[in-house]
């Protein structure tokens, strides 16, 4: 999280910032998936958006990264690593929670997904695949996971649509 917001009295420019955690007082945040410390919490994408709608007089909001990794498993068959329905599921819960801050006012300009393609990483390089296309690392072969037709989808479903300019 970053702000271009000055500090005021008695703040830093470091409280424009926040530390990842997955446990709080000892006890997980949200559910653990197979990525240490890489927990599902749909529930903190509202609170976040929520809470930086009320601290920072609802400025507009772009989410630039939000995405479910899954360790690369290459001894896995083609069809399992194509379905993705953990990835389904976490974005469906995420884009449901990000809708309700939607709702109680947040102004959201903009949420990309990460990643479009399976990629390096800069911390886990090629062993962590979060795209919604999976990349053949050997011949660089991209193919839709069930998550890019499911994104697909929803965005064709849940789109707003621009009025027809009549030109005369």
């Amino acid at each position: 999280m970053f702000s271009a917001c000055e500090p005021g009295p008695g703040t830093s420019k470091m409280e424009g910032y926040c530390a990842q955690s997955s446990q709080k007082n000892g006890t997980p945040i949200g559910e653990p998936t197979e990525l240490a410390g890489k927990n599902v919490y749909p529930e903190g994408i509202e609170k976040i958006v929520t809470y930086l709608k009320n601290r920072y007089h609802n400025i507009p909001i772009i989410i630039t990264e939000n995405g479910y990794g899954d360790m690369n498993k290459p001894n896995s068959t083609t069809k399992a690593r194509l379905h993705d329905e953990k990835r389904v599921e976490y974005f469906a819960r995420y884009l449901d929670a990000l809708s309700t801050a939607i709702r109680k006012g947040a102004d959201v300009r903009g949420y990309f997904i990460w990643s479009l393609l399976d990629n390096f990483e800069w911390n886990n390089g090629y062993t962590v695949r979060y795209g919604l296309h999976h990349v053949d690392y050997e011949t660089l072969k991209r193919t839709p996971k069930s998550s890019a037709t499911w994104y697909k989808n929803f965005i064709s479903q849940h789109m707003v649509k621009e009025p027809k300019v009549e030109h005369s």
